[in-house]
């Protein structure tokens, strides 16, 4: 009887294990799963030759470390935070999510797009592409549509952790003092160190897009995404500060009220940058 009994655990514990490991993965891990696939593949793109993550590459803070990135004439901003950003885009206030955005630059010819049937033709037509959608959106009919390709990327972007921030050095110490006193922390704040507003600062008197007001970035990961401004046109942590320094572009066209020169040392600068560096 007991030998009878252990062999009935065995099979119980077998078919437990067996029933578990065929189990599909919840949704929300196989729709983040998917999203890192698709970042990484280049036939969502329409010739083929890039995908998201040769834009937005990891080892340089998922930017690409280039002024502009296209003949927009936009610098490729950093993925860092995106999963508690309200804004997105640097001159699209009207964009509500984040799956709303990341269709903008799949229907840009300039980009990866337009939009096409025949790409995602590409991936249905892949049996491993099919299954990883069919995972991630369970029950849903056709699987493989530019919206859930949108709600996957959204899904793994906000996976992505900031790099992590060691102990504050004397010089940043003194540099995030500075940071509150002079007022940086109005615009720069919260969890996104962003007040997700959109200014203009004078960057570039080009009032074309959004009247020239372009959105509040991040902080996070500020020493990994060099250049800097929505044009790239700051090589350096130094040069940002200095165009503050001076007050911008003010005044200036379309240039938002409260831009003004802060009074520092060049000492308190390079506190102020190490700080930057720090975040």
């Amino acid at each position: 009887m007991r030998r009878a009994l252990l062999l009935g655990l065995i099979c119980l514990g077998a078919a437990w294990l067996l029933g578990h490991a065929a189990a599909p993965p919840p949704p929300d891990t196989a729709r983040v799963a998917l999203g890192w696939r698709l970042l990484a593949d280049r036939r969502l793109s329409v010739g083929r030759n890039f995908s998201c993550l040769d834009c937005h590459r990891p080892g340089q803070g998922y930017a690409d470390g280039k002024p502009v990135a296209t003949a927009d004439g936009i610098n490729t901003p950093t993925l860092y935070g995106l999963a508690e950003r309200t804004t997105f885009g640097w001159f699209t206030p009207e964009v509500p999510s984040l799956e709303a955005f990341i269709l903008r630059p799949l229907d840009n010819p300039r980009e990866m797009g337009p939009l096409a049937e025949a790409t995602l033709d590409r991936l249905r037509a892949d049996p491993e592409a099919r299954a990883a959608y069919a995972a991630a959106f369970p029950g849903a009919g056709q699987g493989i549509t530019w919206e859930r390709t949108a709600q996957a990327l959204a899904a793994a972007i906000r996976t992505i952790p900031s790099p992590p921030t060691g102990a504050l050095t004397p010089a940043a110490a003194r540099g995030q003092t500075l940071f509150a006193e002079v007022g940086c922390g109005g615009c720069h704040q919260g969890a996104t160190l962003s007040s997700e507003a959109y200014l203009n600062t004078g960057v570039s008197a080009d009032l074309s897009r959004n009247g020239g007001k372009a959105r509040v970035p991040s902080l996070i990961g500020l020493s990994q995404t060099a250049p800097y401004f929505h044009d790239g046109s700051a090589a350096t942590l130094e040069e940002v500060v200095r165009f503050y320094q001076r007050g911008g572009n003010a005044p200036g066209p379309g240039v938002s009220r409260g831009v003004s020169p802060i009074v520092i040392t060049d000492a308190e600068l390079r506190d102020l940058v190490s700080y930057l560096s720090s975040l």
